[in-house]
């Protein structure tokens, strides 16, 4: 009889061969790279990693029989009863191996084999089959196998004699195969768990700290399990793939793309600059030890560090991982023009993978007018999935939280192995997902991978545990503007800073905004949330239509619908892109912070509520961008970058509140004074305080060095600007807008070196200050330290999708809002109409349909769910199907539309979706 591996027919010789077949091309495309006993270790995993499916009990539900019998056999005519106890077919498979068979140099390499066999395919329940309350299940097989030992020979000889033609083919030894009668003789009175033959890979016992103290060749043989374990799973997934999907794919596609040399992107880039001595070719051509190593990269917005980091990775399987969406779509799209025109074809080189990616490739296909956009997309996307491409551009959320050891997550770390990781923009993390990167590059590293951090903005904090725990030379951490090459870069001003004090409804500010506008000038205003820039784009509409104005204005934030902010990103490129040649008429774009990382946009003059130091850094990066590479003062006579700070009613010019005594007016002021949106939410106070008390402190002409800053603070007036123990907010925050005032009308041109001094002062002093009881402002740095001891000793997530939360940090839902319920349930009839089952397709369904109706919001801001609803399904459903199957068509809706609800929260097709209580 023929023996299933899956249940579409697909038989278990046929799967082995294809992971067999999946893992020879992984070592044809990676031959060199690591040693040839990893090759036979990995080879002898895919050749046992299924044996355990020979179970009759598995076979016959494959089968779906029905009949309670085993399947032919030895075993035909026998009650299922018998078959039992089930136990997982990766633990099953151990009884079928011979590890005294093996080879190997190291015996150590029979543990990893087989490990990698039992755990390919976890579950929730392996702890208790080898240590809990369903080992008892592991021993009533190995009884039952003990008991007919004669049967179990001859009913798994046929599948053997088929597996040792592969064996042979690969060079193994088929005699590996074979019921292991000692384990079974063993685990018949003995638990699995307790044998020491097995360390479960999702336990605390891959420590850092020990990684010092380990014996010589410990660290070689945790390279050696990842490796074995994650292309295992790599090879087992992808083969699965194939076999199941109609994308038309082979086996070759496991790993494909071709990976360019650093002459081959150097001469492309020439081309591009227009310049053979441009900076990132230098410094290769001064460094060419430091190409593919671990290095820590601080350069200006602007200065072209995703150029540096091709050549950095020339050669290698190159892994971009970014913060945000948008951008990661920027960079997939000129990584595809990189390489079409270093004539390779950008689609079969390039992969994008976040959350968004379908819609962003199906668009991107049908836009090229590509006949086959769907079939195109379903296939980009599995390549992505499954990490084949020679660069791989995603969000961090998709690679990062393999730092925290979820079940599988050594398939992203095999895969990293053999390649380069890039992490662009670090500072745009809260310090929880910061320390979680800097953890992963710390295992990359040890797992021999390398790193590439690069950063327009880079704390103190982050900067020495990555030199410390990557172990980098003073040359492996540039900054840039202190290269000798880049002095002149590092005197030039672009941007001249101000501020402006308004009394909590933006009137100063907007009138401030509208006349910038009116001079011709494209104005960027950034606020700390969404409620503040649909409140401040409110007033400018007004002030617009109030002096009769005809000034484009956009609203961009994250609270659209996936469409509606699609086609808002675009215009925004449109009205203010960093080029030399663009409509020279003035523009009003009000955002929140999404713009701040790696989005290629040149506003002449920014408006922004206050932030931390290095979320301010990166939105002066979108203003005079166009001069990020000259040399020389760029910066207007004027403020270029104005702090826009919410004084209350402190801020009111009269100063007065009727009908209240001076007394409670004096109260109220104080408690009124809020600086910006979103402290204490979005950004720590503190650290926004900090940020602000050390550039004021400039501003009056008042130079200190670090050891200064600490005792200055502890003095009057500046101590009385951050939190006491009892301290209220709003009295502390009236002392800082005191402080301000002083300076209001003075302006400050920051230098790019300045920039960075700001950043080593402002982060230098929290760190010194954390101790001072005096002073609360240490929970930045103290999360960030408390999350990387927390990784330090061994935390693991049970599940990947709990990885993910903690490393995003988020609570967000997915709805539809109210207004929209009816129209798209219409949408959803209209497309299911007279369709067949077989020819409904999620992907459509995702991409034509979902993107106009589905937005984000917090679960809080639905008041902890009661403004949520589920779906009427049957709403959505037609008279009738295609083949009048309904209550199929609504089971693939139920699935497909999972966890997405109706939002009981208004839509405004101009400020998205609106919240009652933020």
């Amino acid at each position: 009889m023929t023996m299933l591996a899956k249940s579409n027919g697909v038989s278990l010789t046929k799967h082995t061969a294809d992971v067999l077949a999946a893992v020879e091309v992984l070592r044809e495309r990676l031959n060199g790279q690591v040693p040839d006993e990893w090759w036979l270790g990995l080879l002898y995993a895919a050749l046992l990693h299924d044996l355990g499916k020979i179970d009759p009990a598995f076979q016959e539900r494959l089968t779906k029989a029905g009949t309670r019998k085993r399947n032919g056999g030895v075993f035909e005519g026998k009650p299922m009863e018998a078959a039992k106890p089930d136990i997982p077919h990766s633990i099953f498979s151990f009884f079928f191996i011979r590890p005294e068979r093996f080879a190997f140099a190291d015996p150590y390499f029979a543990h990893t084999v087989i490990s990698a066999v039992v755990f390919h395919h976890w579950r929730e329940s392996f702890p208790d089959y080898l240590l809990g309350n369903q080992e008892y299940r592991i021993k009533e097989k190995a009884q039952e196998l003990k008991k007919g030992r004669q049967n179990w020979v001859q009913w798994s000889q046929e599948l053997f004699t088929e597996l040792a033609l592969l064996a042979k083919k690969y060079g193994l030894d088929p005699a590996v195969m074979g019921l292991n009668n000692t384990l079974v003789d063993y685990l018949s009175f003995n638990s699995l768990g307790a044998a020491g033959l097995l360390i479960p890979p999702y336990t605390l016992v891959y420590l850092p700290q020990q990684i010092k103290a380990r014996v010589a060749g410990e660290e070689k043989r945790d390279r050696a399990r990842i490796f074995i374990a994650g292309n295992l799973m790599r090879a087992d997934h992808f083969a699965s793939m194939i076999e199941d999907s109609r994308t038309g794919l082979d086996m070759d596609a496991i790993e494909t793309g071709r990976m360019f040399t650093s002459n081959e992107i150097g001469e492309c880039l020439y081309d591009r600059f227009g310049q053979r001595d441009y900076w990132q070719r230098i410094f290769f051509i001064k460094h060419p030890q430091l190409a593919g190593k671990n290095l820590v990269l601080v350069a200006p917005t602007g200065y072209g560090k995703t150029e540096f980091a091709y050549l950095w990775g020339a050669g290698k399987k190159n892994f971009f991982i970014l913060p945000m969406r948008v951008a990661v779509n920027k960079i997939w799209q000129r990584t595809r023009d990189i390489v079409n025109e270093l004539g390779g074809r950008g689609d079969d080189c390039v992969a994008l993978l976040h959350g968004d990616a379908a819609l962003q490739l199906f668009t991107s296909y049908r836009s090229r007018g590509d006949l086959d956009s769907e079939g195109n997309t379903r296939k980009a996307m599995e390549l992505a999935r499954h990490l084949s491409r020679s660069y791989i551009i995603a969000t961090a959320d998709q690679i990062a939280p393999a730092a925290l050891r979820y079940p599988g997550y050594e398939r992203i770390f095999a895969a990293l192995m053999n390649g380069v990781l890039v992490i662009d923009e670090v500072q745009a993390y809260d310090p929880r997902a910061a320390a979680i990167m800097t953890h992963l590059v710390q295992q990359n590293t040890y797992l021999g991978g390398c790193n590439l951090i690069m950063t327009a903005t880079l704390p103190p904090f982050i900067r020495e545990e990555l030199t410390k725990r990557l172990n980098l030379s003073d040359d492996q951490v540039i900054r840039l503007i202190d290269e000798p090459e880049f002095q002149g870069g590092a005197s030039s001003c672009r941007h001249r800073l101000g501020f402006i004090i308004h009394a909590g409804d933006f009137a100063t500010a907007v009138k401030e905004i509208i006349l910038a506008a009116t001079r011709g000038k494209k104005v960027l205003v950034v606020m700390n949330t969404v409620k503040a820039a649909c409140k401040v784009f409110d007033a400018i509409q007004a002030g617009l239509r109030h002096e009769h104005l005809d000034i484009k204005t956009a609203l961009l934030h994250s609270r659209f619908t996936i469409s509606d902010r699609s086609k808002r990103e675009q215009l925004v490129f449109e009205y203010m892109p960093n080029m030399v040649q663009r409509d020279p008429g003035p523009c009003i774009v009000v955002a929140t912070q999404i713009v701040e990382a790696s989005l290629d946009l040149d506003a002449d003059i920014l408006f922004s509520e206050p932030s931390p130091l290095d979320s301010m850094i990166q939105r002066m990066g979108r203003v005079f961008r166009r001069y990020a590479r000259e040399l020389g003062d760029f910066a207007p006579a004027e403020a270029n970058v104005i702090i826009m700070i919410d004084a209350g009613n402190k801020g009111r010019k009269d100063n007065s509140i009727s009908d209240e005594t001076t007394l409670d007016k004096k109260k109220k002021q104080r408690n009124d004074v809020q600086l910006a949106s979103g402290l204490g939410r979005v950004y720590n106070r503190d650290l926004m305080a900090l940020s602000l008390v050390i550039i004021l402190m400039a501003m009056e002409g008042q130079e200190y060095n670090l050891k200064e800053i600490p005792e200055k603070l502890a003095t009057k007036p500046w101590q009385e600007c951050f939190k006491k123990k009892k301290g209220k907010t709003g009295e502390i925050n009236q002392q800082l807008v005191e402080i301000i005032q002083r300076v209001n009308g003075k302006t400050l041109c920051l230098t790019e070196k300045q920039k960075q001094n700001w950043i080593e002062l402002t982060y230098g002093t929290l760190d010194k200050m954390r101790q001072n009881e005096k002073l609360a402002i240490d929970d930045y740095i103290k999360t960030f330290v408390e999350t990387l001891a927390t990784l330090d000793h061994g935390y693991c997530s049970d599940r990947k999708k709990d990885a993910e939360r903690l490393f995003r940090d988020v609570s967000d839902v997915t709805g539809i809002p109210v207004e929209k319920e009816e129209e798209f349930y219409q949408r959803i009839r209209a497309w299911l109409a007279g369709k067949k089952i077989a020819d409904l397709n999620f992907l459509e369904l995702n991409v034509d349909i979902l993107p106009e109706f589905t937005v984000s919001c917090s679960y809080y801001s639905t008041s902890n769910g009661e403004k949520l609803k589920d779906l009427d399904l049957d709403a959505m459903l037609p008279p009738d199907s295609g083949d009048g199957d309904l209550a199929k068509v609504r089971d693939r809706l139920e699935r497909w539309l999972d966890g997405i609800f109706i939002l009981d929260l208004p839509y405004d097709q101009v400020k998205g979706l609106v919240l009652q209580n933020e």
